[in-house]
């Protein structure tokens, strides 16, 4: 290997894992598949270590080489022969090269009902790390914490819980092994009823976490197969910026979870963008630690202006009389809770400082597996934007561009997969499984893929 440039923290890596016990996961055999994507346009060789609860090194995996700005994708129950049965753990991505990555935790493919949750490995590991939107037999969803020690010795790791209305509940501390993950099962914390609640990781400069949080509904049929999976966030700031929200789109649904992350009281204007008119929300006070947020499915939630606004449109959420001691970190849901589709993702709010001109999505798919995507842009600054989006794959002849444009009357895009995969040549439209590059010229953009 040649000098390590980049380091990625990957929690809640599992092959074929049936858990019981203190550990009470979703019924069904659950697997993980890993996404790498070469950030460089250099050749990338890559490594990947898989570790066992303990600390243990489970298998050290040869990933290979990865061409400039492609991917490989790594399902482990049949791509990666030296895991064991039944191997729950963690894993750490060396390479050569700049490199992101994104894991799946989901039920086999052809599972039905067909559950699948996202989360991208951790570039920056953090001593404090903060998650939004954790329950305990809260109308029938749970959660649980993947929490990785990214230090090279164990570590005590403190996990603080906050109940809806903004009080400390529980305290916990764990002591977890190097590069080790624990998880942190809602579900079975004697210490929590049933509610809603926010949480703080704390590590110390030695000894940086990563978090990857899910939860999910009862999964006794589509309706409730719903497997929510989102990064745990480290900064917060004044302003927030959400590239997606959806109301009463295709049976799709938004929630919003705002969380105070400063050590003072605070409220916050949310700005819906549908089309081209705006809506405004003002929060309750929050409290330090404390999180809020409304579904975007019940009316009784929202802003009465918002009844009978339903599509695809985004999201500013910024701090009222912003000040020292003040910050905030919100993720965003959507779910279709109707048959026969029965499904959700999370994905985490941005501040200006992650916005650029290139953004790059490790794994987009078209009906591969069943399974695909879609991308959203959006920009956080006035003025507008000329962008190209890029998708490329493994068989692939070159590849397919889309140029679009954002302004401040259009201030989002987006695109479903199965619309442009069927024009890359190579690729058929119903088997695509690749990667997305998106550049930008004009004001910086933010954007997710689900």
């Amino acid at each position: 290997m040649k000098k390590v440039l980049t380091v990625l923290a990957i929690v809640g890596i599992m092959l074929a894992a049936t858990v019981s016990g203190a550990f009470a996961f979703p019924s069904g055999t659950w697997v993980s598949g890993v996404t790498v994507a070469n950030l460089s346009g250099d050749t990338a060789t890559v490594m990947i270590t898989f570790y066992n609860p303990d600390g243990s090194v489970a298998l050290d995996f040869s990933g290979g080489t990865i061409a400039g700005n492609g991917a490989k994708t790594w399902y482990l129950p049949s791509a990666i022969s030296g895991l064991p049965s039944g191997f729950l753990g963690s894993a750490v991505v060396l390479a050569d090269q700049p490199v992101a990555a994104t894991v799946n935790t989901q039920l086999p493919s052809g599972t039905n009902p067909m559950r699948v949750g996202t989360s991208t490995g951790v570039g920056e590991p953090a001593e404090l790390v903060y998650v939004t939107q954790l329950m305990k037999a809260y109308g029938g969803w749970n959660s649980y914490c993947a929490v990785q020690n990214a230090g090279s010795t164990a570590f005590d790791v403190t996990a603080q819980f906050y109940n809806a209305s903004g009080s400390l509940v529980d305290t916990d501390t764990v002591a977890i092994p190097a590069f080790a993950s624990h998880i942190f099962d809602q579900s079975v914390d004697g210490e929590l009823g049933s509610g809603m609640y926010s949480a703080k990781f704390t590590g110390d400069a030695d000894h940086p976490l990563g978090v990857v949080c899910n939860f999910y509904n009862s999964g006794t049929g589509a309706s409730t197969s719903q497997f929510h999976s989102y990064n745990g966030i480290s900064q917060g700031g004044d302003v927030l910026y959400v590239p997606r929200v959806v109301k009463d789109y295709y049976n799709y649904q938004s929630g919003l979870r705002v969380q105070n992350v400063g050590t003072d009281p605070l409220s916050v204007t949310v700005t819906y963008a549908f089309g081209t008119s705006t809506y405004l929300q003002t929060s309750p006070t929050i409290g330090p630690g404390q999180a809020w947020g409304p579904y975007l499915g019940d009316s009784s939630q929202l802003p009465a202006t918002m009844a009978g606004v339903s599509g695809s449109g985004s999201a500013v959420i910024a701090i009222n009389s912003p000040a020292a001691g003040k910050a905030i970190i919100a993720t965003v849901n959507e779910d279709n809770r109707v048959n026969p589709a029965g499904r959700g993702v999370t994905y985490e709010a941005a501040l200006a400082s992650e916005a650029s001109g290139t953004l790059i999505f490790p794994q987009v798919t078209s009906e591969y597996y069943g399974y695909s995507s879609g991308i959203q842009i959006a920009k956080v600054a006035a003025g507008p934007s000329s962008c190209t989006a890029c998708y490329s794959a493994s068989g692939a002849v070159g590849a397919f561009c889309d140029p679009f444009s954002l302004t401040d009357a259009k201030p989002s895009w987006d695109q479903f997969a199965p619309a442009a995969s069927g024009m890359i040549t190579g690729i058929s439209n119903d088997n695509y499984n690749g990667s997305v590059t998106v550049t930008c010229t004009g004001a910086p953009v933010i954007g997710i893929s689900n």
